[in-house]
């Protein structure tokens, strides 16, 4: 798979936001899209994608998933 990148600060509030209001297949491809981000990276912005990512994680077994 090609490089994701340098991970953004708004990724964590945008996961966060779709948290809220996305339907279950929508956040899963969130959390493998969220999880690529993170390999290979460190630092404040990847702990807070960490942490965007846990948020998601509950709210996909909120939804059942």
């Amino acid at each position: 798979m090609a490089n994701s990148g340098p991970i953004r600060p708004l990724y964590g509030v945008i996961i966060r936001d779709k948290c809220k209001t996305a339907d279950l297949p929508t956040l899963k491809a969130y959390q493998a899209v969220g999880h690529d981000l993170l390999k290979d990276h460190t630092g404040s912005d990847a702990a807070d994608l960490r942490a965007s990512l846990g948020d998601l994680d509950k709210a996909i077994k909120a939804k059942g998933g």
